[in-house]
């Protein structure tokens, strides 16, 4: 069997982050979710292939069905796609006493959802100004406002060429991931159209009376809206991958053509 297809049947089976070498030039990461309950599992995996990422030319990153998650779970990665600074529109969200208490629910379960424990203090204050604004929108920061922009001290010479791999499993945090990365003048993002379930997010679950349903619905909306709407249309990629080209060669193609001299 060709290394694409084993790579391919191995990604699309795992369940955790995994990196792999797929020549002298180039390394191969899956993260098949951010899951809030993953981010240790991500952050181990680029803790334990630091010294192979800052020494290898080009990196693939493969999130083809990850349906989102945390934004924390993506924030050790973003350092080695960085080359300039990261604009970030942000949300605001509806206040009912209900909604709040998602806010509470990640203070007091930080470690299940991936979250630091210096960022708790953040999530209570979040919680008393959403209590204080029943019945509104409200922005989050303290200054009020709408995009928030990340600088970064270094721009790691390697990898020098980082390919992410896309389809329409891709929606959430995933996508939240997608326009922060593409920001950077090293990634180009390859495959298919992304969900385009962003714009309205922050899902909730919450129980029936009776306990037999559970209703998920979103609590924010982005400053995005309207002009620049992810949701209904996805983000779509720098290289659009056909259907002439199988799912077993995605990888390959991608590794081609950041191989290509």
């Amino acid at each position: 069997m060709r290394l694409g297809k084993i790579t391919y049947y191995e990604a699309i089976k795992a369940q955790k982050p995994f990196l792999k070498p797929l020549n002298k030039t180039t390394l191969f990461l899956r993260i098949p979710s951010f899951n809030g309950a993953l981010k240790k599992d991500i952050d181990s995996v680029i803790t334990a292939n630091k010294s192979k990422i800052e020494s290898t030319e080009n990196l693939i990153i493969d999130i083809r069905y990850n349906g989102g998650g945390s934004d924390n779970s993506f924030a050790k990665i973003i350092p080695y796609l960085y080359t300039n600074p990261v604009r970030s529109v942000r949300t605001q969200f509806y206040s009912t006493k209900l909604n709040n208490q998602r806010m509470l629910d990640l203070y007091e379960n930080y470690q299940k959802y991936g979250i630091p424990e210096d960022e708790r203090e953040y999530l209570k204050k979040a919680y008393d100004k959403l209590s204080q604004n029943l019945g509104k929108y409200v922005s989050l920061q303290d200054d009020g406002s709408t995009v928030g922009i990340n600088k970064m001290d270094k721009i790691y010479p390697y990898p020098k060429n980082v390919g992410i791999i896309i389809n329409n499993g891709n929606g959430s945090t995933a996508e939240e991931f997608l326009l922060a990365a593409r920001q950077s003048k090293k990634v180009k993002l390859f495959g298919t159209t992304t969900a385009g379930v962003l714009d309205i997010s922050n899902m909730y679950f919450v129980n029936s009376p009776c306990n037999e349903f559970k209703l998920g619905y979103s609590l924010s909306k982005s400053f995005r809206i309207p002009d620049m709407a992810i949701d209904g249309k996805g983000i779509q990629p720098d290289y659009f991958i056909d259907q002439t080209i199988p799912d077993y060669q995605w990888i390959d193609y991608v590794n081609n053509v950041l191989n290509e001299k």
